[in-house]
C-alpha cells in the first residue's frame, strides 16, 4: 500500500545507516527501489561531504526520520561515521522512541555483539588511535544494536524475498504510526485506549483475550484501530485483519475447510509470508506459541471464526494479546472470554463535538446553530456514525436550510446509517426480529416483566429472544430496569414496517405516526394486519372524531396506546357515536383521556393483561361479570367522574389496582373478590365512605394506600388479619371514627409491615411488642396525647411522631442505627436531647414548632439537612461547621435566635473540602435560612461554600462581619431595614449571582443607567467581546398584595417562580440584528420598603463577525406577573469575564442570537 503522507512530526520515513562498498551497488539499490515504490521516503546523503565526525545537517535528518535502518555489514566498523552515526541512531531510539530496524548482512550478530572475528577485526583497526570514550560509546552502540530482533541473511535463501518482507514490515510500522497520531484527533478516543488497556494488562506475561462488543455504529473499529497504532510496536508480530464477517463469509460446505481457509488467512498476514501452506489446524499453535503477538479480529459474529483464528490462549506466546470486536456479547461469553469492554455511547459534550467536526469542521457549532445541532445530536442517538453521516448531510447548508432539514432527520434515517443498522437486523433469526419489532414499535420505556406478560401467548420465545437483543446490543436498560431501544434502531424499525405497506398505513404490522393513526382512525381503514397502534396524543392538535367502526376491522389489534406523552395537551378525542369494540384478542390497553363513560358492550377483552385508563370520563367499566383472567393490572387513577369498581369476581389474576383521585367514586364492594390483589391504591378518593370487610378476603395484600380520604369513617378489623400486609397508609382521613381519632393503642397489625403511616390517633403509648416489627423500616404517626418517645424496632429508616407531648428524646435512640429521617413537628413540649449520642446514619432532623426546644441538637454529625424552625434555639454553635454533609440549615422564625457563631478561619476562603483532624472531605454547598429571625443583630463572616443566605424579615439584623465571594451564591435580606452601611456596601460589591435588599438610590459605580425604562449602551468605538459579564442594579417598588387573587399563587420561595425577565438586544444603525434574554428568580415575600436588587450573569455573543461589530446594547427588565414588584429604575455596568464562565457557549446565561427574521426582511425589501 502506497503512503500518502509523512508523519507531522518527521521529514523523512526512513534514514538508512550502511557502509556503501559492502551493500550499496548490489542489496541496498534493490532495497531502495521497493522503497520508493510503495512511497516510502529514504534520507540518501549523497550530497553530503563525510568527515570523520557527523555533522549537524546529518544528525538532522537521523532524528527528522521516522524509522533508522542499521544495514550492519563486514566492513561496517571499518568507518567512524558509520558508527557516529550508530551511536547517534541509538540515542534517539533512547530519547526519542526512534524504530530501529536492524540487518544483518552477511555477518553473525554475535560477532558484532563481541566485536569478534572478522568484523571484530576491522573494529579494532578502526580503533586504534582513538580515546578511550570514543572507543566506549562505539562498542555499546554495537552491543546494543546486536541484541535487537532483526533480519539476517542467513535465513533467507534470497535476498529478493528478505527486501520484500523488510519493505513489508516498515511499511507497516509507519501506518501504526499514522493511526497513532490520527487517533489523536478522535473524540473520547483516549479514555477508551486507557480502559481498554487496563483490561489488557500489557505488563502480565499471561495470555490475554479482551472483546470489544456494542452495537453497530458505536465506533468499536475505530477504537480497535487507534488501540493497534498504540501497541503494534510493543509486539513481534502484530496484525489487524479487518471486516472478518464481511471479508471471511464464504459458502464452505465443511467446517473443517473453513476454519482451515480463516487460519491461512491470519498466519499469513502475521508472519508476513504469502503462499502459506496450512493443511490442519494444530499449524497455527505450531507458528505461533514461542511468538510475542497481537492480533485484533474486527467484526467477528461467529464463533467458529474464533475457534479458527484463536481458539485457545496456548496458541500464542506469552505476552500475546488478542482482541475481538463484535457486535454479540454471547459469543465472547460462550469463547470464555472474561475481560470485555462496553463501548458506550459518547457523552453529549462528546456526541456534540463529533458532530461539529463532521458539519462544521471544527469542535464547537457555528453562531446562530447551537440548538439544532444539539438536536441533532439527541436525534442521532450520540452514535458516532449517525453523528458523522448527519453531520456531513448537513454540512455546507445555511441555517434555513438545517430547519428545513431536520423534519426529515426526525422522522427518517440515511441511506448509509439504514444500511449498516439493516445488516445486523437481517442477521438475527425471524422470531427474534419480530421481537425487536415489538420492542421498538410498542413496549419502549417499559419494563421486561409487562413484555413478557403481554406476549406469554405468542408464538415468541420472549426470555430468548430478549437476551439476543441484549447481546447483540439491540435493546439495553436504564438504570430504573426499564427497556431502551437507540434512536437510530427505533427509526430503522419504524422504517421495516413502514415499507410493508407505504401507501396504506391500515395494512401494517404496528401505526406509530400520530397523522396516520388518525387517517385510520377517521377513515375506518385499519385492517387484520394490525397488531399495535402507540398513539401520541400531544402530536397532534384539535379534534379527533373516531368512526364508532375504527375499531372493528382490527380483528388482530393485541396492543393498543393512547397517551400523552408531551407537556400539553393538544387533541380533543371525540367518538359521538361510541365505538363497536369486541377486542377479543386486545392484551394491553392504555387510553389517557378516553372519552366514553363505559366500554362498549360488547367489549370482551379475555386476553388483557394491562388495563390503563387515567384520566377517563368512565362513570363504570362495564355491566356484571366480564372473565379477564390474565389481568394483572387496573390504573384509574384520576378519572374523576368514575363512581364504582367493576365486579371483580371473574378478574382472578388481578394484582395491582389504582383508583387514585377518582374523587367521585363511593363504592368497592367488589375488592374482595380479588384474592389475588397484592397492591390496592385510593389516595384523595373524596367520596369513599368505607373499606368492605370483605378486604380480608385478600390474603395477597401487600399495600393498602388510602390517604386523605375525607369521607372515609371506617376501615375494618378484618385488615388486621392481612398478614402479607408491608405496607398501610391511611393519614389525613378526617371522618375515620373506628380507626384514627377514637384509636388509643397501637394496631394489631402484621409483624411483616415495612411501612406505616397514621395520623390524627388518640394513642398515648405504643405496646412493647412493636419491637418485635423486625421488618419495619418507615413509621409515621401523629399522636397528640403520645408522651413518651416509643421503644420500636431498631430496623427503622425513617420517623415521624408529630404533635405528640414528647418531652424527651431519651439516649436509647442510640439504638436506631439505621435511622435516616427523624421529624417530630409540632411537639410543643420537647425540650430536651441527648448528649454523647451520635446517630451516624441520620441525615435529615426536622424539630420545627417545637417551640420548647432551646438546646442545639447535636445527636449526629452526618446531617445533612436540619430544620429548626420556629424553636427556642438562642445560639447557632460553631460545632456544627464540623459537619461534613451539611447543606440546609433552617432557623426559620427562632425569634430568640440572637448568636450565631462564627465559621472556622480556615473556611472563610475555602471552595472545596473542609479539613478536621487531618482528614478532607468534600463540603457541600450550604444554604442557610433565617427568615423571621427578628432577635438576630449579626451574622459571621460568611465562607465560600454559602451558596445561599436567606435572612428575610430579620428587622434587627444590622451587621454582617464579611463576604467571600462566590459567583453562584443568592443573598436575600428582604426588610432588613437595619442594616449598616457597612454591610450593605458589603453585599453591593459582593460576587455573587443575586443580592436584594432594602435601599432607595441606585449605586453611583453603575456608569449606565435607565431612561423611561430602557436603557442603551453606546460602545463605540470598543466593541465588546464575544464572552463577559453584566452586573446590573434594580429598584424595585414591592406592590401591596391584591387581596382578590388566589391567594395559591404567592410563593415565598427564591427559587421556585422565575419572576424577572431581562431583555437584551444588539442595535447597528437603527436596525436590531441580534437578541437575547434571561428570567431571574424574585421572593414573592411582602416588601414594606423600596428594595435594590443586584444581579450578575455572564453573555455569549452568537453572532456572525459581521454583526458583532454593532454599536449599541438595549437593556429591558421587566417583572413578568406585574403582581408583586415594579422595577422603578435600574443601571448596569460591563464586567470583563473574570470567571471564565461563558467561554463556552452553551453555558452562558444569555445568548444572544442573531434575529435571522428581520434579516429575511430586509433581503424581501431590498
Amino acid at each position: 500500500m502506497a503512503l500518502s503522507a509523512l508523519s507531522r512530526h518527521c521529514k523523512h520515513h526512513v534514514f538508512p545507516s550502511f557502509h556503501g562498498k559492502d551493500v550499496r551497488r548490489g542489496f541496498l539499490s534493490c532495497l531502495l527501489k521497493e522503497f520508493r515504490e510503495k512511497g516510502i521516503d529514504v534520507f540518501i546523503d549523497n550530497d553530503i561531504e563525510r568527515s570523520k565526525l557527523i555533522g549537524p545537517e546529518l544528525t538532522e535528518a537521523i532524528r527528522g526520520s521516522l524509522i533508522a535502518i542499521v544495514l550492519i555489514s563486514r566492513n561496517y566498523a571499518s568507518s567512524t561515521w558509520c558508527l557516529n552515526e550508530l551511536v547517534e541512531i541509538m540515542k534517539c531510539r533512547d530519547e526519542d522512541k526512534q524504530t530501529v530496524e536492524v540487518i544483518f548482512y552477511e555477518v553473525d550478530p554475535s560477532d558484532v555483539k563481541k566485536q569478534k572475528g572478522a568484523f571484530g577485526a576491522v573494529f579494532q583497526k578502526t580503533c586504534a588511535e582513538k580515546s578511550t570514550e570514543e572507543v566506549e560509546r562505539w562498542r555499546q552502540a554495537l552491543q546494543i544494536v546486536a541484541q535487537l530482533a532483526g533480519y539476517h541473511t542467513s535465513n533467507y535463501d534470497d535476498d529478493a524475498v528478505m527486501i520484500e518482507r523488510i519493505v513489508t514490515d516498515v511499511s507497516n510500522k509507519f501506518n501504526d504510526s499514522t493511526t497513532s497520531n490520527d487517533s489523536e484527533s478522535l473524540v473520547g478516543i483516549g479514555t477508551h485506549i486507557r480502559k481498554i488497556e487496563s483490561l489488557l494488562s500489557l505488563e502480565s506475561a499471561e495470555v490475554r483475550m479482551v472483546g470489544i462488543w456494542g452495537p453497530s455504529g458505536i465506533g468499536k473499529t475505530t477504537i480497535a484501530r487507534a488501540l493497534y497504532g498504540e501497541l503494534s510496536s510493543k509486539f513481534t508480530h502484530a496484525v489487524f485483519i479487518e471486516s472478518i464477517k464481511g471479508k471471511f463469509e464464504q459458502n464452505y460446505r465443511d467446517e473443517h475447510a473453513f476454519k482451515l481457509h480463516l487460519q491461512k488467512q491470519l498466519l499469513s498476514k502475521t508472519l508476513n509470508q504469502k503462499g502459506l501452506k496450512v493443511d490442519h489446524l494444530g499449524v497455527a499453535k505450531a507458528r505461533l506459541k514461542n511468538k510475542k503477538v497481537l492480533v485484533v479480529l474486527d467484526d467477528v459474529d461467529d464463533l467458529k471464526q474464533l475457534e479458527a483464528m484463536a481458539d485457545k490462549l496456548c496458541w500464542f506466546g506469552p505476552q500475546s494479546r488478542i482482541i475481538i470486536t463484535t457486535k454479540d456479547k454471547k459469543l465472547l461469553v460462550a469463547h470464555e472470554i472474561n475481560h470485555i469492554y462496553r463501548v458506550d455511547v459518547p457523552s453529549t459534550s462528546e456526541a456534540l463535538e463529533i458532530l461539529c467536526l463532521s458539519a462544521f469542521r471544527q469542535n464547537s457549532p457555528s453562531f446562530g446553530f447551537a440548538d439544532m445541532a444539539i438536536e441533532v445530536t439527541r436525534l442521532a442517538g450520540h452514535l458516532p456514525l449517525g453523528l458523522c453521516v448527519f453531520g456531513a448531510y448537513l454540512r455546507g447548508m445555511s441555517r434555513d436550510q438545517w430547519i428545513n432539514a431536520l423534519p426529515r432527520l426526525r422522522t427518517s434515517l440515511g441511506g448509509e446509517i439504514e444500511k449498516v443498522l439493516r445488516v445486523s437486523y437481517e442477521a438475527l433469526c425471524e422470531e427474534v426480529q419480530e421481537l425487536f419489532l415489538h420492542i421498538a414499535c410498542f413496549f419502549k420505556g417499559g419494563c421486561t416483566s409487562d413484555l413478557v406478560e403481554c406476549l406469554a401467548e405468542s408464538r415468541l420465545n420472549v426470555k430468548h429472544g430478549l437476551q439476543m437483543l441484549f447481546d447483540k446490543c439491540f435493546i439495553s436498560k436504564d438504570e430504573r430496569g426499564l427497556l431502551v431501544v437507540h434512536n437510530l434502531l427505533e427509526q430503522l424499525a419504524k422504517e421495516i414496517v413502514r415499507k410493508q405497506s407505504v401507501s396504506d398505513p391500515g395494512k401494517r404490522q404496528f401505526l406509530v405516526d400520530a397523522q396516520e393513526i388518525c387517517d385510520v382512525l377517521e377513515e375506518n381503514a385499519g385492517t387484520e394486519t394490525i397488531q399495535g397502534i402507540d398513539f401520541d396524543l400531544s402530536e397532534v392538535k384539535g379534534k379527533l372524531i373516531i368512526d364508532e367502526r375504527a375499531f372493528e376491522g382490527m380483528s388482530s389489534l393485541q396492543f393498543l396506546r393512547f397517551r400523552k406523552r408531551g407537556l400539553y395537551n393538544n387533541t380533543k378525542l371525540l367518538s359521538p357515536r361510541g365505538l363497536k369494540f369486541k377486542a377479543s384478542k386486545l392484551r394491553f390497553l392504555e387510553w389517557n383521556q378516553f372519552p366514553l363513560t363505559s366500554f362498549p358492550r360488547e367489549f370482551q377483552p379475555r386476553r388483557l393483561v394491562k388495563l390503563m385508563m387515567e384520566d377517563s370520563k368512565l362513570e363504570k367499566l362495564w355491566e356484571g361479570p366480564i372473565p379477564l383472567p390474565c389481568l394483572n393490572l387496573m390504573e384509574l387513577s384520576y378519572s374523576k367522574y368514575l363512581k364504582e369498581l367493576p365486579d371483580l369476581s371473574n378478574v382472578t389474576n388481578l394484582k395491582v389496582l389504582k383508583a387514585s383521585y377518582c374523587t367521585s367514586l363511593s363504592e368497592i364492594s367488589s375488592i374482595g373478590k380479588s384474592t389475588s390483589l397484592q397492591e390496592l391504591h385510593l389516595v384523595f378518593c373524596r367520596k369513599l365512605t368505607k373499606i368492605p370487610s370483605s378486604i380480608g378476603n385478600a390474603i395477597n395484600l401487600k399495600t393498602l394506600n388510602v390517604p386523605i380520604c375525607d369521607s372515609l369513617v371506617e376501615l375494618p378489623s378484618s385488615i388486621w388479619s392481612l398478614k402479607k400486609l408491608k405496607t398501610l397508609k391511611i393519614w389525613d382521613c378526617r371522618k375515620l371514627n373506628h380507626l384514627g381519632s377514637q384509636l388509643r393503642n397501637f394496631p394489631d397489625i402484621s409483624c411483616n409491615i415495612t411501612e406505616f403511616s397514621m395520623t390524627d390517633t388518640e394513642m398515648e403509648e405504643f405496646p412493647s411488642s412493636i419491637t418485635a416489627f423486625s421488618c419495619l423500616r418507615n413509621l409515621r404517626v401523629n399522636a397528640k396525647r403520645l408522651n413518651v418517645f416509643p421503644d420500636v424496632p431498631d430496623t427503622i429508616e425513617r420517623l415521624e411522631l408529630n404533635i405528640a407531648r414528647i418531652e424527651e428524646i431519651p439516649p436509647s435512640i442510640q439504638n436506631l442505627s439505621r435511622l435516616t429521617y427523624l421529624r417530630m413537628h409540632s411537639c410543643k413540649k420537647l425540650k430536651v436531647l441527648p448528649t454523647n449520642v451520635n446517630l451516624q446514619s441520620l441525615s435529615s432532623l426536622d424539630l420545627s414548632s417545637c417551640t420548647q426546644l432551646r438546646t442545639f441538637p447535636e445527636i449526629s454529625t452526618s446531617i445533612s439537612i436540619l430544620d429548626l424552625s420556629d424553636t427556642a434555639i438562642e445560639e447557632v454553635p460553631s460545632s456544627i461547621w464540623s459537619w461534613p454533609h451539611l447543606r440546609e440549615l433552617v432557623l426559620e422564625d427562632c425569634r430568640s435566635l440572637r448568636v450565631f457563631h462564627s465559621f472556622p478561619d480556615s473556611d472563610l476562603s475555602h471552595s472545596g473540602t473542609y479539613s478536621s483532624g487531618g482528614d478532607s472531605e468534600t463540603f457541600l454547598p450550604l444554604c442557610i435560612h433565617l427568615k423571621g429571625c427578628k432577635s438576630l443583630v449579626s451574622l459571621p463572616h460568611i465562607p465560600y461554600f454559602v451558596s445561599l443566605l436567606d435572612a428575610t424579615n430579620c428587622e434587627s439584623l444590622e451587621r454582617i462581619d464579611g463576604l467571600v465571594s462566590n459567583p453562584e451564591r443568592f443573598l436575600i435580606f428582604i426588610n432588613c431595614s437595619k442594616l449598616s452601611e457597612a454591610a450593605r456596601e458589603l453585599i453591593e460589591v459582593s460576587d455573587c449571582k443575586s443580592a436584594l435588599f432594602p435601599g432607595e438610590e441606585l449605586p453611583a459605580d453603575f456608569d449606565h443607567r435607565a431612561r423611561e425604562g430602557l436603557l442603551t449602551v453606546n460602545l463605540y468605538p470598543s466593541p465588546l467581546p464575544l464572552f463577559f459579564r453584566l452586573k446590573a442594579c434594580l429598584l424595585l417598588l414591592h406592590r401591596r398584595y391584591i387581596e382578590d387573587e388566589d391567594e395559591d399563587d404567592e410563593d415565598d420561595t427564591w427559587l421556585d417562580g422565575k419572576r424577572l425577565s431581562c431583555d437584551i438586544c444588539c442595535v447597528q444603525n437603527g436596525v436590531d440584528v441580534g437578541h437575547g434574554s434571561c428570567e431571574y428568580s424574585l421572593p414573592a415575600t411582602l416588601g414594606s420598603k423600596e428594595h435594590l436588587y443586584f444581579l450578575e450573569s455572564s453573555i455569549s455573543l452568537n453572532l456572525p463577525e459581521t454583526d458583532a461589530n454593532f454599536s449599541e446594547l438595549h437593556f429591558e427588565f421587566n417583572e413578568i406577573t406585574r403582581k408583586y414588584w415594579d422595577v422603578k429604575d435600574f443601571a448596569v455596568k460591563l464586567l470583563e469575564d473574570t470567571h471564565n464562565e461563558a467561554e463556552h457557549k452553551e453555558t452562558a446565561d444569555i445568548k444572544i442570537e442573531k434575529i435571522y427574521m428581520q434579516e429575511q426582511c430586509e433581503e424581501e425589501t431590498i
